[in-house]
């Protein structure tokens, strides 16, 4: 179909059963195309070399009329000179906000199980205050005024944070030949982290256990979990149903969430089955934990202050939960290198030449841990 394309003539093609497209009778090769859903997107065709190729231009009423027909016959005026307008749209754009959603695309996303916290770093911390600026003039200074921006409002460790991930953000630009140097080079980081060491006793894990009964999910099932598996909260959060076997009372993590990037078994005891048994499933989502059906839980900030409030307990996190389970077993007598296993710590009692030879998986002794860890949360529920 051909018309000389108006405003009033795109607003009045209407959706058919397939795609269809109108040419436009006043620039050669432009087109707009009306898909099933409604969706307007304008095209131009062009021949380069002895290809004929199309190329996306913009989406209606986003992009005006004129504004498609201006890039349209651009594009056409890049093949009489010889090149090709869909690669010069692909080259790389230089803007921090643009290179940041490369970086976590290609390099973090692939390679780094807690990408998402890189990428929330980078979009809240980065992107407001240099996204459109092009990331090769970024100077020491800059990336110097939001660290102590950090420091100034009492975020030491998110400081620290913001340091990490600026560094690999900029390695990564100058591996990859965006920036000549990085200006986080020589920049250390601005804050000395302490490792913690909290373990909740059996009187606060009985205040933890009774306050999550009174939430709704997904932390009323979420935080107890956490002490059950004493796997690590990324972990969880990512746990999926395809993962886990009732019928074998096992939940498998994948070698890309596994911090070693090995599959890893995690036995489940009764008291970890029964809480599954209380989570709601979403039709067609295989996300265990989720308030929407696409994509887990977040809010673990706010969620802890909550339960710190309705527990009475303070001064813990998420990841002391699993730190309480390893110390809750060792003082069950489970064996160190058996709770190694349980955490699935690459290093510790069995490692260098011994974890060569070692193969064994210690599947019977991580059940039996696990299970009487289970006892002694089932028990301490039940306290008054």
């Amino acid at each position: 179909m051909r018309k000389a394309l108006n405003a009033k003539a795109i607003d009045a093609l209407k959706p058919q059963d397939k795609r269809y497209e109108v040419h436009d009778l006043l620039c050669p090769g432009f087109s707009v195309r009306v898909y099933p859903t409604g969706k307007k997107v304008f095209t131009v065709k062009y021949r380069y070399g002895v290809k004929q190729r199309r190329m996306d231009v913009g989406v209606y009423p986003r992009l005006s009329l004129a504004e498609a027909r201006t890039r349209a016959i651009e594009a056409r005026r890049l093949v009489d000179e010889g090149v090709d307008p869909a690669a010069k749209r692909r080259q790389l754009d230089m803007r921090v906000e643009a290179i940041c959603t490369e970086f976590i695309r290609i390099y973090a996303r692939p390679r780094n199980r807690s990408w998402r916290e890189a990428e929330r770093i980078l979009q809240r911390e980065l992107v407001p205050v240099f996204g459109q600026r092009d990331i090769r003039h970024l100077t020491r200074p800059d990336i110097m005024s939001l660290i102590d921006g950090a420091v100034e409002r009492g975020s030491a460790y998110q400081a620290n944070r913001i340091h990490s991930h600026l560094r690999k953000l900029f390695n990564w630009c100058v591996e990859r030949g965006i920036v000549d140097a990085s200006p986080v080079l020589g920049l250390r980081a601005p804050t000395r982290e302490q490792a913690r060491d909290r373990v909740l006793t059996d009187a606060e894990i009985t205040a933890l256990l009774k306050a999550c009964e009174a939430e709704p999910y997904p932390y009323r099932q979420f935080a107890p979990l956490l002490l059950a598996t004493a796997q690590r909260r990324g972990e969880l959060n990512e746990m999926r149903w395809s993962e886990i076997n009732l019928d074998q009372k096992e939940w498998v993590i994948p070698s890309h969430l596994s911090k070693n990037g090995k599959p890893h078994a995690v036995p489940l005891s009764a008291f970890a089955l029964q809480l599954l048994g209380e989570v709601p499933r979403y039709a067609g989502c295989d996300i265990v934990f989720t308030t929407n059906g696409r994509v887990p839980i977040n809010g673990f900030t706010k969620a802890i202050r909550r339960m710190h409030e309705i527990s009475g307990t303070t001064n813990w996190r998420f990841h002391d939960l699993r730190r309480t389970a390893a110390s809750g077993m060792a003082r069950a007598k489970v064996a160190p290198h058996i709770i190694e296993k349980v955490l699935n710590h690459i290093s510790g009692t069995i490692s260098g030449v011994a974890a060569v030879y070692n193969r064994y998986g210690y599947d019977t002794e991580k059940r039996d841990a696990l299970e009487q860890w289970g006892e002694t949360l089932a028990k301490l529920a039940r306290q008054n």
